[in-house]
């Protein structure tokens, strides 16, 4: 199945549902509202912050659960009671998987982090660490000027010799990181139509994933044009509401009318369309 074939099969899926719309939106919107809690609180309180971060883990799996639900023709079930609660409800059997596949990513992160750090000590004179660790105790100076701050001698002097290894280190990140999300893209839904979890479920999502990484990431262009429209809207908007939380949940709601629900209906489609090849084979 292309790329085309996929998207008509969500779009034709979501026509007239709205409650499945809804689902999304306040699945959306209850994360933006969290997050931006999370991120209020983690100025004064960052252990807090975090855990209220991992606790929110699974609450996005009722996206999983409706679009399967409407790819399966049961459209009439879906309502935000059931759903939309999905993850909450059944934390206790989704969190671990969740919980598994982030802290994977981020001891990749840390891993490549760890290693460009190693490789900047053996690229880089010691006296540019010295002279921006100076830089960092001096900080305080220029608290009020950034301008003069950036416009040091010594901060240009290592921003230039460290540019390099950031770049280096920036790209690399990205593409683990694409990488790592295309692979195990499918895992949520291995979860939830195989019930399997943990490890085995993040394994099965790679097993699913080979031969059609390209497809899916092609997939997830090709609702870039929606994405800048949907960033171009709320920037607009904010203009006549600068209010944050406001703007926030704006763009939670937009982005789902406008394509993350066709999106997210669509990646199930194609986990539907390997995964029955898969047990075909």
């Amino acid at each position: 199945m292309n790329i085309r074939d996929i998207k008509t099969k969500a779009k034709s899926v979501l026509v007239n549902r709205s409650n499945i719309i809804v689902v999304f939106i306040f699945i959306s919107v209850v994360t933006t509202i969290i997050n931006y809690i999370s991120e209020t609180l983690g100025v004064m309180i960052p252990f807090l912050s975090l855990l209220l971060s991992i606790i929110m883990l699974p609450f996005s799996h009722g996206n999983i659960v409706t679009a399967l639900k409407a790819v399966n023709e049961q459209g009439d079930e879906i309502s935000v009671e059931h759903e939309g609660l999905a993850g909450l409800k059944r934390f206790k059997e989704l969190f671990f998987t969740y919980f598994l596949q982030t802290a994977f990513l981020m001891v990749i992160m840390l891993l490549i982090c760890l290693v460009l750090f190693l490789i900047a000590k053996l690229v880089i004179d010691e006296s540019v660490f010295s002279n921006l660790g100076m830089l960092f105790s001096q900080a305080g100076i220029y608290t009020n000027d950034v301008t003069a701050y950036l416009q040091d001698p010594a901060f240009i002097q290592a921003a230039a010799s460290i540019s390099g290894i950031v770049v280096l280190g920036l790209t690399v990140m990205v593409v683990v990181g694409v990488m790592y999300t295309l692979i195990f893209a499918l895992t949520p839904y291995v979860l939830e139509k195989n019930k399997i979890y943990g490890v085995k479920a993040m394994s099965y999502s790679a097993h699913l994933m080979k031969g059609y990484k390209g497809t899916l990431f092609v997939l997830y262009l090709s609702y870039l044009g929606w994405y800048i429209l949907t960033i171009v809207i709320t920037a607009v908007v904010q203009v006549f509401l600068p209010i944050p939380l406001v703007i926030e949940i704006l763009m939670s709601a937009l982005s789902v009318y406008l394509f993350s629900a066709e999106l997210q209906t669509s990646v199930a489609v194609l986990f539907e369309e390997i995964n029955l090849e898969n047990n075909n084979v």
